[in-house]
């Protein structure tokens, strides 16, 4: 990412730092204010309400006291040692912010998800139809007869409304998980999009990224499995009569979709056009893409998956409960390999670079001499 965007990202961290620290001490001082009503974040449980806010307000002034100097020595080189303390810093300020996040985060951003997917389809088709109008009409034609199948037997038109009804009861703990998870989001990608090679650790990154980035991907199958088989006669973790509860059906169908599509997005991040957009989008086609555009949301992503992941093993009864959820929601080690992943994308973007030779080993992509730069869009 170029400094522009990383200069933003520090100004979000700081802003939300700010507010992460004035929401520990609403919590601290005045619990009916922000507490009530909302799930207890991973501190809470562990330590208690008045630890958490305690907490809070440490880690907040913490996210500022990271950003604030870094934007006034953006334009100053760093040396590697000074790079390192930065970046730990960061990433321990963020994973801390991410564990005061309130609990039940991951079925919220479910359902938001599903919609925002389906907003994607639909802005990628019309994209399709600028470029491509007959290939692109036809594509529109086969979706719409699929949509129109798929609600004969699930009522597609109730999910909408629905999620919609349930984020405007929701919010508070909307507002008060978006400040915890826009800073330590903001802390993460200004920290993983950073251009410059940090040492070892960075060049290790970047020959593995391939094999760390299908790892990552691979954590959506256990979920994207088990919804896959309300489909059969054998349902797993489903209830009896799921067959006579077409909207519980559904719900569970396009959650596992959501999955699917984001272990596909992870996986993207090696693909070709985690470069440059494909060439059959109109406008935008064959252009490079933002590497912010992918560094930032995947980095959300990441917060998101390692605090809730871990929030939902917490949250489950007995150690045979926790494993379970665990290995059927392994968020928590998605979100972890999602942040080395982002790494090695931004490595692999900001190096010089030409065609990888690719070693015996999975992920081993090394530069050849000669290269050239893909640009930076942003």
């Amino acid at each position: 990412m170029n400094p522009r965007t990383r200069s933003v990202l520090l100004v979000l961290a700081a802003i939300g730092g700010l507010l992460v620290a004035l929401l520990g001490a609403l919590q601290l001082f005045a619990p009916e204010v922000v507490a009530d009503g909302l799930p207890p974040s991973l501190v809470a449980v562990w330590l208690g309400m008045p630890a958490a806010g305690a907490i809070a307000i440490a880690a907040g002034l913490a996210a500022l006291t990271v950003a604030l100097p870094a934007l006034r020595s953006r334009s100053r080189a760093a040396s590697r040692r000074s790079r390192t303390l930065s970046t730990v810093a960061s990433l321990v300020v963020a994973l801390a912010v991410a564990a005061l996040t309130p609990g039940g985060t991951i079925p919220v951003a479910g359902y938001t998800f599903v919609l925002v997917v389906a907003a994607g389809i639909v802005a990628s088709l019309v994209l399709l139809l600028i470029r491509r109008p007959v290939i692109g009409l036809v594509v529109i034609v086969v979706v719409a007869a699929a949509v129109v199948l798929v609600s004969l037997r699930l009522p597609l038109g109730t999910f909408a409304p629905m999620v919609l009804g349930r984020l405007a009861t929701s919010v508070t703990f909307m507002i008060v998980a978006a400040a915890h998870l826009v800073t330590a989001a903001a802390l993460v990608a200004w920290t993983v999009g950073a251009p410059t090679a940090g040492g070892r650790c960075d060049a290790w990154l970047r020959r593995r990224r391939r094999l760390i980035t299908v790892l990552a991907a691979l954590c959506a199958l256990p979920y994207v499995a088990l919804r896959a088989t309300w489909l059969t006669p054998w349902p797993l973790f489903a209830p009896a009569d799921i067959a006579d509860h077409p909207d519980m059906l559904m719900t569970g169908l396009l959650l596992g979709s959501a999955m699917l599509t984001g272990g596909f997005l992870t996986l993207s991040l090696v693909l070709p056009w985690a470069d440059r957009f494909p060439r059959w989008l109109g406008l935008i086609g064959g252009r490079p893409v933002p590497v912010a555009l992918a560094v930032i949301p995947a980095s959300v992503v990441a917060v998101l998956f390692t605090a809730g992941g871990v929030e939902l093993i917490v949250s489950m009864a007995g150690a045979f409960g926790a494993l379970e959820a665990a290995l059927i929601f392994p968020f928590w080690l998605w979100g972890p390999l999602l942040v080395a992943a982002i790494r090695g994308y931004a490595l692999h973007r900001a190096a010089p670079f030409a065609a990888p030779r690719r070693d015996a080993t999975l992920g081993d992509d090394r530069p050849r001499a000669a290269a050239s730069t893909i640009p930076d869009a942003v």
